[in-house]
């Protein structure tokens, strides 16, 4: 008896997490989608990121030190929005989905510079000994396939900051959103 009781009161909670998502899938390959709720997709916004590169004062001045190499993208701010402490959900239109999605994906948080008005990232470092090092902190996910050629992505909630999505072959196209605080 306690355990068809206990049961019941946890059926709701299985009903409602494994309800499929009707949301179509995107239509072109790149197309990424923030899940609103179970019928709802919003785009990402989406751009294409410009590199660049800044030196310290003692590279520019003796030839010495250390020089960042970097990515940017206009505004400091997404226009796509959510909340802190929201669920995350993406869906992903890939070429087919029968790769690992950890191969195809990347998500990272970028820098927001306000008074410059623009995002940024650095994608790496060169010493003056003309060694280099990556400087990416990739985020962790979960995926699952979703429907013929899509993942659907679930990441656990984010601090407030601004974030991007890359996919494989396209790297320097960003697919952006933010996360404030409540």
């Amino acid at each position: 008896m306690k355990i068809a009781l206990f049961l019941s009161f946890l059926m709701p909670v299985f009903l409602l997490h494994g309800q499929d998502l009707q949301i179509a899938e995107p239509e072109f390959s790149g197309i990424v989608l923030l899940v609103r709720d179970q019928q709802t997709g919003e785009p990402l916004e989406k751009q294409k990121a410009s590199s660049g590169s800044k030196a310290s004062v003692g590279a520019a001045l003796f030839g010495v030190a250390r020089a960042k190499g970097m990515n940017f993208v206009n505004a400091a701010r997404s226009t796509v929005r959510i909340g802190q402490g929201s669920e995350i959900r993406l869906i992903v239109r890939a070429g087919n989905n029968d790769r690992d999605p950890m191969e195809l994906i990347n998500i990272f948080a970028l820098e927001s510079e306000p008074d410059k008005d623009r995002r940024q990232i650095v994608t790496g470092t060169v010493n003056f000994n003309k060694s280099t090092a990556a400087a990416i902190d990739f985020l962790p996910f979960q995926a699952s396939r979703y429907k013929d050629s899509s993942y659907l992505l679930e990441v656990s909630p984010l601090p407030p900051g601004e974030y991007a999505l890359t996919l494989d072959g396209s790297r320097d196209v960003f697919n952006m959103f933010g996360v404030d605080s409540e």
